[in-house]
């Protein structure tokens, strides 16, 4: 069945949409990029729906979109989207503002008991019962003019947005978690306003392994690698990859002749910056090491393994009575944190674990204390039940 959308690619046609969002102040939207060949990811498509209608909006046409994401950003206008990271991104490169009243139904059905991630197509199937045609998933939305098939598919993936925010919401206050929802979908979009906005070294794969000086080389050449893709509008890794750029780190060594024989060197395109690196990786001597900015973990060394794995066994036991996604409450790293906060005491010097603050201390704090403390334990039940334990109070 077609969906029925209008054709946005005209400015009147724009703020025609956006006065309509203004009154009633609830839109949804997705968006069609293309990512592999440009420094920032390219817009190619917006879809748009109201309680009224959906919009497709073309920005191929030259369109200025910065009236729509300045709506966005306004306290009273109500916006849906799912796994909106880019969605959030694109409004937020153009306004450098959040979105205050931001609803995504993958977070949100993560504290419903649905899986996370779960893909729009899932959860449509679930709440609607309607599967979704994905054969437009690898289309080059750069191209035009787009075909009917390609404008029908991306109508679908808005089509129901709203209708899942309206069902999504309400499950959230019956359950009083609409509370903890907006309290954790602050807090990722203050991460992605970090990310966005600060150096993002520390996270590239391997960097675990280098210490003092090398990190000093790694940050100074990430730095000159994100410049040089953003003067070339080029991925990142298009201009170095994150392997050769950790292993030039490692090495630390301004000689030419020597990281002309790195491995993955030999590329023209590579080869011909051998010069310029040399000077970065020699300039970078001048500097201090840098902080890890990432956030302190608690106390020396590692807990032992088998408290957290006794831990994580009951994080997904807990998760599971509680209907929420284990995957939204807490990671590997988050229970090693909170093992070692509470085997050191705690620290007032340090940032408390997440888990022992706001709604993950209230879900699922207070039952790791007291099995830390020997207040409840855990056995054995139905050896054939999906989950074939449950806690015993001592």
């Amino acid at each position: 069945m077609n969906v029925r959308f209008h054709h946005i690619i005209n400015q009147d046609s724009l703020h025609q949409l956006c006065d309509e969002i203004r009154q009633h102040r609830l839109v949804a939207f997705d968006t069609e990029f293309v990512a592999e060949d440009s420094y920032r990811p390219e817009l190619c498509l917006l879809q748009v729906a109201t309680t009224d209608g959906i919009f497709i909006v073309d920005p191929f046409t030259e369109i200025d979109l910065s009236p729509f994401w300045e709506l966005l950003t306004e306290p009273k206008t109500r916006v849906v989207v799912h796994a909106g990271r880019e969605e959030t991104l694109f409004c937020y490169r153009s306004t450098r503002k959040l979105i205050p009243e931001l609803f995504d139904i993958q977070l949100a059905a993560a504290f419903l008991g649905h899986e996370y991630p779960a893909s729009y197509a899932t959860l449509i199937h679930r709440y609607t019962g309607v599967n979704l045609d994905k054969e437009e998933t690898r289309s080059d939305w750069r191209k035009r003019p787009l075909s009917n098939q390609q404008l029908q598919y991306a109508a679908q993936d808005v089509k129901d947005l709203l209708r899942l925010y309206e069902s999504m919401e309400r499950e959230l206050h019956e359950l009083k978690r609409l509370t903890w929802y907006r309290e954790e979908i602050a807090g990722w979009q203050e991460e992605l306003q970090q990310f966005e906005s600060n150096e993002n070294w520390f996270r590239i794969s391997g960097i675990q392994a280098l210490s003092g000086n090398s990190l000093t080389v790694v940050r100074a050449l990430w730095n000159w690698r994100e410049q040089r893709a953003k003067e070339r509008d080029l991925p990142a890794r298009k201009i170095l990859r994150d392997d050769l750029l950790i292993e030039l780190a490692r090495r630390g060594n301004s000689d030419e002749r020597r990281m002309a024989m790195l491995r993955g060197m030999e590329h023209r395109h590579i080869k011909q910056l051998i010069p310029e690196l040399a000077g970065v990786i020699e300039d970078s001597r001048n500097h201090p090491t840098p902080p890890w900015p990432k956030k302190a973990r608690y106390g020396k060394g590692q807990p032992p393994a088998m408290l957290t794995q006794f831990l994580s066994a009951a994080l997904a036991y807990i998760c599971r009575t509680k209907k929420i996604s284990p995957a939204v409450v807490a990671t590997a790293d988050d229970l090693r944190d909170f093992v070692k906060f509470r085997l050191e005491g705690g620290s007032p010097d340090l940032q408390p674990p997440s888990l022992v603050t706001g709604w993950r201390a209230e879900i699922i704090g207070k039952e790791l204390d007291d099995l830390l403390q020997g207040r409840i334990g855990m056995v054995l039940d139905n050896l054939k039940s999906e989950m074939p334990i449950r806690f015993h109070r001592l």
